[in-house]
């Protein structure tokens, strides 16, 4: 900055009032056209000592205006704008300032401009839209839920510009077998936040197990819609244990015999017999049982910091209804979630008798229902009956609705007059802790053999900001 004066008189009032505020301003850094980064004005001359309050450390222009930092600014006085004014004087004559800018002066701290004055880790420079408030910030979410508080509040929870907006991650996904793990999640609205990622990058989604190229698939319906449509989005994710398809995209696909892979692993959480009875009383020991075509998506995550829970939308099918109720192996779908709370890890979707998620849970609602059952390779008929409180026209299109003919390549028994069954929509709902990375798995898998093909789709995936104790699996 070049000051120049009319007057000493003038000058010596100006270089006072300009030194006051220059240290109230706390300016930030930037040198003139020739001082370095440690000047405060133009150093022209000597320091002016004279004047009240004057500092001698504050240098000024002693020339007629030939100065550095005039050349600079184009040797106008009057170009600046801004006057040097001073009471009583008819200004006429007056100095107008020049700023080339300030440097830092001494106690000058970035975080005094900026602040982080909540505490959550964000600073206002950083992305931070309400320092005062540390649920706040751009690893908060705002809502893929409206009926969540969050979703409804009138606040920019996660700082991206909008109130109580959906977040959708579905651009560039097509239909199809796609291979690449981390469509999947979005295609299920497990989306990222651009500024503080919800899929860990350096543990970025996997396909866990014999990883099978035809078990999985992104879909935009299951079935005739709009019973299996979407619930969020335009994309859905489609695992199976056989061919992921439906007869609407396939007419020709049968879940019956199905699509054998011949391929074998390991059952990630096998029940024992006494964990494992059915509801006809009898169980098997599942780690005496081979698992067939096993497909898993692994996902590392990262919870917002104003979340106390999540949840994720489902539909389980499968062929083996009727003819496999009761056998104690069935084709299975597991969620497995291992954080803070479940360091073991933990299969979090069940029905309310704590069965997982195949034949025999209670969910298993879309179907025709039987008494008396048939069941088992061999036919034979136990005392069993199931009710199903929607009609099987439900599962339309989907192929789990067909009366098939038994096979005999590879032998087995398929539904010659039940046809088989699902579960409808279903949603589960975890506890979890703010801002923490967990682990969730989403497989399925035969048990037994690797026949008769077994489903589900996964859609919605949403934060809460409710907390509960233990996982809920419902409708």
């Amino acid at each position: 900055m070049i000051l120049r004066f009319s007057s000493p008189a003038r000058r010596s009032f100006v270089l006072a009032a300009v030194a006051t505020t220059v240290v109230a301003l706390g300016a930030c850094s930037g040198g003139s056209g020739s001082g370095g980064p440690s000047s405060v004005f133009d150093a022209g001359g000597a320091a002016e000592t004279g004047g009240p309050g004057a500092d001698s450390s504050i240098a000024h222009d002693s020339s007629s205006g030939s100065g550095g930092g005039d050349a600079t600014m184009g040797g106008s006085d009057s170009s600046s704008g801004m006057e040097a004014g001073g009471g009583g004087d008819d200004g006429a004559d007056d100095a107008s300032f020049e700023f080339d800018g300030f440097a830092h002066l001494d106690g000058y701290s970035e975080a005094s401009y900026c602040p982080d004055d909540d505490g959550d880790g964000w600073t206002v420079c950083g992305g931070d839209c309400n320092d005062h408030d540390s649920l706040i910030n751009p690893c908060a979410f705002d809502t893929n839920d409206p009926t969540d508080p969050v979703g409804h509040d009138g606040i920019d929870n996660d700082c991206d510009g909008m109130v109580d907006n959906l977040i959708t991650c579905e651009t560039g996904l097509v239909a199809g077998h796609d291979q690449t793990p981390a469509d999947y999640p979005h295609a299920s609205d497990l989306c990222d936040n651009p500024m503080c990622p919800r899929l860990s990058p350096a543990t970025p989604p996997i396909w866990y197990g014999t990883n099978l190229a035809n078990a999985k698939r992104i879909t935009g319906h299951m079935g005739t819609p709009p019973q299996f449509n979407p619930r969020q989005g335009s994309f859905m994710s489609f695992f199976s244990s056989g061919n992921a398809e439906d007869n609407t995209d396939a007419p020709t696909y049968l879940t019956c015999p199905g699509t054998d892979f011949n391929s074998t692993y390991v059952n990630p959480m096998p029940l024992t017999a006494a964990q494992n009875v059915n509801p006809c009383g009898t169980g098997v020991n599942e780690s005496t049982v081979a698992v067939h075509d096993y497909t898993e998506l692994r996902m590392t995550i990262t919870a917002p910091i104003n979340a106390g829970s999540f949840a994720f939308d489902f539909a389980f099918f499968s062929e083996e209804y009727p003819v496999y109720v009761c056998q104690g192996y069935n084709d299975t779908f597991l969620a497995i979630q291992t954080s803070a709370q479940f360091a073991a890890g933990e299969q979090i979707a069940f029905d309310s008798n704590g069965h997982r998620i195949n034949v025999n849970n209670l969910f298993f609602e879309d179907c025709n229902s039987c008494t008396n059952c048939v069941t088992g390779p061999t036919g034979q008929t136990i005392d069993f009956t199931h009710t199903c409180a929607n009609p099987i026209s439900t599962l339309t299109g989907t192929g789990y609705e067909k009366l098939l003919a038994s096979s005999s390549n590879p032998a087995s028994q398929c539904n010659e007059s039940k046809g088989s069954g699902g579960t409808d929509w279903l949603t589960t709902t975890s506890p979890i802790n703010p801002g923490e990375t967990f682990t969730l798995s989403w497989i399925v898998f035969d048990e037994f053999d690797g026949i008769l093909d077994s489903s589900v789709i996964l859609d919605h995936f949403r934060w809460h900001s409710t907390t509960l104790s233990n996982p809920v699996t419902g409708r």
